[in-house]
């Protein structure tokens, strides 16, 4: 039992149930306590009161608060602690009709003094209350309209605000834990939030004011530790708490943990998301209701969003749900008009039970409160929402935290969500820098698991983020700083390093990499002097790197180089150096042995722009001892004029092919480009008597401007009219692969986004005949091949081809029927065009070739 309860007992006040005093905060308290007379009020592990004795050490208390203080406005400061003394002392103040100025004792001195100055309190302790001389007459009765509490604002991202609150909002509250969580008697509620704040008074007043027993363990105090086991014991029946306590507690606990008793979880305070769902019906009530409670200490209750253990689990940030009782919301635009469902405005609130004003401040006030017609008031939060089609209220943040980066309005709330998703958060906070229009999240990992580094934690969020809500700075940190009410304390926040203006490349090859430098880190920019590792890259961003640089321009660079030379300026000069290299000892040969064997070589043309040994992790891969042979284009590595004509240079691919192997029959394939050559030297060969056997044609996809003469009408007279204008301006362009007009158009191959103009007819006219740099050599056959490719003429073959296709490659197997009049078949893998001749997804691309190679002998016809 209490120190409280041994005080000597007043005679309670008893008004007529149904009387205009029951619309008052004291009003309720006094129906409800003479109704529930031996039934537990307030039970804490140390002690417990009933409704009975509470009411009437109330009494006596607050008839002594109202003959010690003559000032009956005056309000009374209460040290506040999760204990039956305290709930005790403030229901003293708010009967005593003074107002209550709830103080926490976890406050900085600072925040404290600040309080008391603005508010002119006299500060009392519980103690102290309980120690005022007695007083024989009754407090007076307070009115509906009378201040009843002047709470502060957290302030956590500026000075605090006192709110004055109003005799009739308590009750209002409890009405919602009626209509909303079904609050009554014989429920046990554990309310997990420090009574000083909005939220723990809102919770006093749901389970009290509606004849519930009020469980309080102070979480500041005791930790979590044995809370799970204390409300088993308690047999509580519904938890009140913050998100981030529910995650901190819950997530620490393993095992078997649910209470069977617990029917209703409430979270408030800070946005709650799907995850919290889950963590409480996997923890603590499998066949529990979850309730998203907002609110604001302006409004009291906001909303309300149920979900019972049948309703589906949304992802991310939950909405705010129904509006609370006699709350009237609506979503406005700049010009105070209601927006259509899904639109986003700015919250306004109308009601009867909202603050009656801030404290001291009346140009605030005017600002944010207004009287309407009917007697209510128009409260404008600042807040920025929408409806749903359901009429649920989806709350999005701050009104002023909204930012515009590249044009686009972005809500940190919705960003925070996708960042409370990632697999290694644990807690996590989106900050906006309005000014340079910039994004900062800082993500709390869980130590258990390991830390990714920012690049890493980047393109995770590239997976459901746009490119401009992505945040620039990305601060990893042990855990995010959260003030004494469990909100985020954004001025503990670390500081993220100020934005620098990167200095741009210079040259082809530093573009090339700047491109793949920001694909890979995830950044928008990357200055030529930055360091890789600084930035965020860590081991497998380099290999990542490193990869895309040998496969794209087959030059030999490995992760020791990015060490040694760890930004754009210096990895790009170790580059050039290497292509060089590979120049002076080129032989000039279109012929590239991938791998020996025994057997028929199997023939590989490269696809455009490419060395023969882009095409090694495929010859790896195939399950045969035959020998592969790649083939690519003249003048890629050495000196020498490039062919101009898939005729022509199939032609040369011929010549290539027998003088490995003077006779058939021949096992030829090819890939994007090479496909084309390799049907075309098939059909070649074929008319000089040799025979080929079934040609594999590797995600060769077929031009628009191809598809639409080859449509018009197997090369009549439409195909001898010139082009039109619009088709060769084009050609200057470097296409990506043709998907469909259903499917989102793939990403080009680094090299081809390097430049799309710079003078790309006349390099084109001289490819093979000028060294370039090794990026822009590259493009050059790149877009050579993509003119190749629109101007050939398909000579007619009439064996057998069978075309593997990338999932981004749409086209039908019919347009085959323009190159063969043999069968044609297709096989379709699960990768994309460039993906299908790396590893893993190259092993696909190897099984489906093995399934033609498998249907000839290997050793017949070599030469």
């Amino acid at each position: 039992m209490s120190s409280s309860d041994e005080m000597v007992p007043a005679q309670p006040h008893t008004p007529t149930p149904g009387d205009p005093a029951s619309s008052t905060a004291a009003a309720r308290w006094r129906e409800i306590a003479s109704t529930h007379t031996d039934e537990v009020a307030i039970c804490t592990p140390e002690s417990s009161i009933t409704f009975g004795r509470a009411a009437a050490l109330v009494e006596a208390q607050a008839r002594a608060i109202a003959a010690f203080i003559d000032d009956p406005a005056r309000p009374v400061a209460v040290d506040i602690e999760c204990d039956v003394d305290s709930v005790v002392a403030m229901l003293s103040v708010v009967c005593s009709g003074h107002p209550l100025v709830p103080l926490d004792p976890f406050l900085p001195a600072d925040r404290r003094a600040h309080i008391l100055r603005l508010s002119d309190a006299i500060h009392l302790g519980p103690g102290d209350i309980a120690a005022l001389p007695p007083a024989a007459a009754p407090a007076p009765e307070p009115a509906p309209e009378d201040p009843a509490v002047l709470i502060f604002t957290s302030g956590s991202t500026g000075t605090p605000k006192g709110v004055v609150l109003s005799q009739k909002m308590q009750p209002n509250h409890a009405q919602d834990g009626r209509d909303f969580m079904e609050l009554g008697r014989g429920d046990r509620a554990a309310v997990l939030l420090p009574l000083s704040f909005g939220g723990g008074l809102d919770g006093m007043s749901m389970s009290l004011l509606n004849g519930a027993t009020m469980h309080l363990w102070d979480v500041r105090r005791r930790t979590a530790v044995g809370l799970r086991d204390w409300l088993d014991a308690e047999q509580v029946t519904t938890v009140h708490c913050t998100p981030s306590l529910l995650r901190s507690w819950l997530g620490e606990l393993a095992g078997e943990n649910t209470v069977d008793s617990v029917r209703l979880l409430s979270t408030c305070g800070e946005p709650s998301y799907g995850g919290d769902i889950e963590l409480f019906r996997t923890k603590l009530a499998p066949q529990g209701t979850f309730c998203v409670w907002a609110g604001a200490s302006e409004v009291g209750d906001l909303a309300f969003n149920v979900f019972g253990p049948d309703r589906e689990v949304p992802t991310g940030v939950l909405g705010a749900g129904r509006p609370a009782t006699d709350k009237q919301i609506r979503v406005i635009d700049e010009n105070d008009y209601d927006v259509a469902a899904g639109s986003i405005g700015e919250v306004i609130v109308e009601s009867a039970h909202i603050a009656l004003r801030y404290h001291g401040d009346p140009e605030m006030t005017a600002r944010r409160f207004s009287r309407i017609d009917d007697g209510r008031t128009r409260y404008r939060t600042g807040d920025l929402g929408r409806f749903d089609e359901s009429g649920r209220l989806q709350l999005l943040g701050r009104g002023d935290d909204a930012i515009k980066i590249r044009g686009y309005l972005v809500e940190p709330l919705e960003v925070e969500a996708a960042v409370r998703e990632l697999p290694w958060t644990v807690d996590a906070a989106v900050t906006a820098d309005r000014d340079a229009a910039r994004l900062a999240a800082y993500i709390a990992i869980d130590p258990a698991k390991w830390s990714p580094s920012t690049a890493e934690i980047r393109k995770e969020l590239g997976k459901s983020l746009a490119a401009w809500m992505i945040p620039q700075d990305i601060v990893v940190v042990a855990e995010i700083p959260r003030n004494e009410r469990g909100k985020v304390d954004r001025a503990a926040l670390p500081t993220p390093p100020p934005p620098s203006t990167p200095e741009p490349p210079r040259g082809l090859t530093e573009r090339g990499l700047h491109m793949l430098w920001c694909e890979v880190l995830g950044l928008e920019s990357v200055g030529r002097n930055d360091d890789f590792f600084a930035l965020g890259g860590d081991s497998l961003a380099a290999a990542t790197m490193v990869t895309e640089v040998r496969e794209h321009l087959q030059v030999e660079v490995t992760t020791a180089m990015l060490n040694e030379g760890p930004t754009i300026a210096e990895f790009a000069a170790s580059i050039e150096t290497a292509s060089k290299e590979r120049s002076k000892n080129a032989t000039g040969a279109t012929i590239v042995q991938l791998r020996p064997g025994t057997g028929r070589p199997i023939f590989l043309i490269a696809g455009a722009g490419s060395l023969g040994t882009s095409l090694t992790p495929l010859a790896r891969a195939l399950d045969t001892d035959r020998p592969v042979v790649a083939i690519q284009a003249r003048g890629i590595e050495k000196r020498a004029r490039a062919d101009r004509s898939v005729r022509k240079a199939a032609a040369r691919a011929v010549s290539d092919i027998r003088s490995v192997q003077p006779d058939g029959p021949y096992q030829i394939g090819g890939y994007s480009l090479g496909g084309f050559l390799a049907v075309e030297a098939a059909a070649q060969l074929a008319r000089d008597g040799q025979a080929c056997d079934e040609v594999i044609v590797l995600d060769s996809v077929i031009d628009p401007i191809l598809a639409d003469r080859l449509r018009a009408g197997r090369f009549g007279l439409l195909s001898r009219l010139p082009f039109r204008r619009s088709s060769l301006s084009s050609a200057d362009e470097v296409l990506p692969d043709r998907t469909g007009d259903e499917n989102p158009t793939p990403k080009a191959p680094l090299p081809a986004r390097v430049l799309q103009q710079v003078g790309q007819r006349v390099l084109v006219h001289l490819s093979g005949l000028v060294r370039l740099p090794p990026v822009l050599q590259w493009v050059v056959f790149f877009n050579l091949g993509t003119r190749m490719i629109r101007r050939h003429r398909p000579s007619p073959y009439s064996g057998a081809i069978t075309v593997v296709r990338a999932r981004t490659n749409t086209d039908g197997p019919e347009l085959w029927g323009f190159f063969t009049t043999g069968p044609v078949r297709t096989v379709d893998i699960d990768a994309d065009h460039n993906s299908m001749i790396r590893v893993p997804h190259v092993s696909q691309t190897a099984g489906a070739m093995e399934s033609v190679l498998g249907k000839t002998p290997a050793a017949s016809g070599v030469g």
